[in-house]
């Protein structure tokens, strides 16, 4: 029971990184090509050789030789998965090892790759004749994605919320909010930075932070809510993970997002009734979509696809984490919400890996004294090679050929592996994490 258990689980922990990972993971394929994936392919390769190379020498039978693969083949018999608890701590403790070797031996550059730009406030004072007499959307129009967001705007000695339809005058203050580089470019379009800080003078206006818990508005974007018309309010910040950024009008709201909204004092009770503002509502996960897609996800495993005169089936591991990647590249269908918490992602994948592995010794439990007392020093010898080597190989070509960040070539060598334990590695110094950022397994250079 517990073996089966445990598949299950590994499912939603493939299909939760899936999700996670999956607007990242098709926007590196248009900007980025196919180099990383090219790449884990010719490593892949190169451990299957060496994998038939070791095993005719260690004396190892075909069911056990796939036990030493990079990922365990299903078979009807135990020895796979009896010789995969085998290699498995030693395949962990040598890239672990070759890790920290290397960016011991290489020194690295800390690349903070999770790290969003600060945000900061600024005022402008509106002297840019091209934008004088113009409403806000008219002169943010032709900006796609100006990177800032105009939260208030003061004419002569009041101030109010920066609407579309609010007209520019000579001598407005427009407070913009954004990074250093997008407030360079709020500077070119309004005109000068004045040292003073309206947005701290708060008689009427002020901010309040809010979690989005509310269902009705999960998967809607910034755009479509309307804020400015209906509530007289304007989302200036969110808060995703351990990160804030800017979000732009097309910004979808997740579950256990943390939005900064600008309004009247007055609408304070009101704002917090429309986005929920809900602890407990965060930490529930709409269980019904993440059913749906792993079902999915199994069901194109079982397809079977002709290759060579046979058939093969990508199974329960490749499938579920491709529609995943699919799924949340799409974020949203209809009413269904694919996107998921980040907290609930994260205790789901590691809730999934435990069992995983305690299914995994179970199965191999019986078999794995004996055959560790007749053959257990062949097999521990060969993976230790196939490990070191394809590490090795990985870390060279990847960081001196190939000039791929370390701590992201730490994550590509985890998935070549597929070795989640060696991705707490990368993580040891905790970085916060950005919404539209890679995890570690992703590939992240240029």
């Amino acid at each position: 029971m517990i073996p089966t258990l445990g598949l299950i689980i590994f499912i939603i922990y493939i299909y939760t990184i899936g999700i996670q990972s999956g607007p990242e993971f098709f926007k590196s394929l248009r900007e980025r090509g196919y180099r990383g994936s090219v790449f884990a392919l010719v490593i892949v390769v190169l451990g299957a050789g060496l994998t038939l190379m070791v095993s005719r020498p260690a004396h190892l039978t075909r069911p056990r030789t796939a036990g030493l693969s990079p990922e365990p083949l299903h078979a009807v018999s135990d020895e796979p998965a009896v010789a995969y608890s085998i290699a498995c701590p030693v395949g962990v403790i040598g890239v672990l090892v070759s890790f920290a070797v290397l960016r011991r031996r290489w020194k690295p550059e800390t690349e903070p790759l999770a790290d969003g730009p600060e945000i900061r406030v600024r005022n402008f004072e509106v002297m840019n004749p091209a934008v004088i007499g113009r409403t806000v959307e008219e002169v943010l129009r032709p900006h796609r994605d100006p990177g800032f967001v105009i939260s208030r705007i003061q004419h002569g000695h009041s101030s109010d919320i920066a609407r579309g339809d609010t007209r520019l005058q000579q001598g407005d203050i427009v407070v913009a909010v954004g990074d250093d580089d997008t407030l360079v470019r709020a500077e070119q379009i309004f005109g000068q930075p004045l040292d003073a800080h309206i947005e701290q003078v708060r008689p009427q206006l002020d901010f309040r932070r809010v979690f989005v818990s509310r269902q009705e508005i999960v998967g809607k974007r910034i755009r479509e809510i309307n804020l400015e018309d209906t509530m007289g309010a304007t989302v200036t910040r969110l808060r995703r993970g351990d990160v804030d950024f800017v979000p732009t009008r097309e910004t979808r709201l997740e579950r256990g997002d943390r939005v900064r909204v600008l309004t009247r004092r007055e609408n304070f009770s009101a704002i917090s009734r429309f986005f929920g503002d809900s602890i407990r509502g965060t930490a529930e996960t709409d269980f019904g979509s993440v059913a749906l897609g792993m079902v999915l996800g199994v069901l194109v495993g079982l397809v079977p696809i002709p290759l060579l005169g046979g058939t093969i089936r990508v199974g329960f591991a490749g499938e579920p984490l491709l529609v995943a990647l699919i799924l949340g590249e799409l974020e949203h269908t209809g009413r269904i919400t694919w996107i998921m918490p980040l907290h609930s992602n994260l205790a789901l994948r590691q809730i999934g890996l435990v069992f995983f592995l305690a299914g995994l010794g179970i199965r191999a439990g019986y078999s794995f004294a004996q055959t560790l007392r007749q053959n257990g020093l062949p097999m521990l010898l060969a993976w230790a090679a196939v490990t070191l080597v394809v590490t090795l190989v990985s870390m060279v070509v990847g960081y001196k050929l190939l000039k791929i960040p370390f701590a992201s070539l730490m994550g590509l060598v985890s998935g070549i592996q597929t070795q989640p334990a060696c991705l707490a590695y990368p993580r040891a110094k905790p970085t916060p994490m950005h919404p539209t950022l890679p995890t570690p397994q992703c590939i992240r250079w240029r």
